[in-house]
């Protein structure tokens, strides 16, 4: 009798032992879940390798993923943009001077009456005050300047200065006197100077309507800046 004792306690030990072992794998098994769903990409993928590769292993973990990234440096291009565009905004010109950005240009666009009165190639005295803060910005970073080139713009059929023979000599003359403010006034390198007419010929409006001849009345400076030049 002793000896069927002895053998039904060894079979209820080798049970719980059984029973404790899958319990506490199941457990392991519930904590991985809870731990799969909080953590990266990276981290699970580090866990599955480890297992089906026949064992644990500790990898070290990946923090590079968490690490804040440096913002883009700001290029010179960038740089004249924003200042230019903050000018704009400040002193709210945005309806009389626009500027845009190319990949290494800034295209400021004078509208009509803000530089010149209507058919007249003579700089407006409130005009000189803008082109001269303009002229300040650009000689701030006149070294990252390749070319400075400013270009004069009517509409069709000028009505005013009988002295100009087509819109070729009118344009040209608007673009002149422009230049030579910035040169004799503001002293911008001469070199990096240049100016051009295109008359009625590259017009953004319809030279039909008159909202539209008001648009094509218009100085554009396109600054051109050195595209190997990284910002500080």
């Amino acid at each position: 009798m002793a000896k069927r004792q002895k053998t039904s306690e060894t079979k209820t030990d080798t049970w719980m032992t059984t029973y404790s072992d899958t319990v506490t794998l199941l457990l392991c098994f519930f904590v991985l879940l809870f731990a799969s769903s909080t953590i990266n990409e990276t981290k699970w993928r580090q866990i599955v390798e480890s297992f089906t590769q026949g064992g644990y292993v500790v990898q070290p973990s990946d923090t590079t993923s968490e690490l804040p990234l440096e913002p883009p440096k700001e290029s010179p291009n960038d740089r004249l943009y924003s200042t230019i565009k903050d000018y704009i905004d400040n002193h709210n010109l945005s309806s009389k001077l626009f500027v845009t950005k190319g990949e290494n240009t800034v295209t400021l666009r004078f509208g009509d009456t803000i530089l010149f009165d209507p058919d007249r190639a003579v700089l407006r005295e409130d005009g000189k005050i803008i082109l001269d803060n303009i002229c300040d910005i650009l000689k701030e970073s006149i070294d990252l300047i390749e070319m400075i080139h400013i270009e004069g713009h009517t509409a069709a059929n000028p009505k005013g200065m009988p002295q100009f023979k087509n819109t070729f000599e009118f344009s040209t003359q608007r673009a002149v006197n422009v230049l030579r403010y910035a040169l004799q006034e503001k002293n911008i390198d001469v070199k990096k100077l240049s100016a051009v007419g295109y008359g009625q010929y590259h017009p953004i409006g319809d030279n039909e309507t008159a909202q539209g001849r008001s648009m094509n009345r218009r100085v554009e400076i396109v600054v051109t800046s050195y595209d190997n030049i990284e910002s500080d």
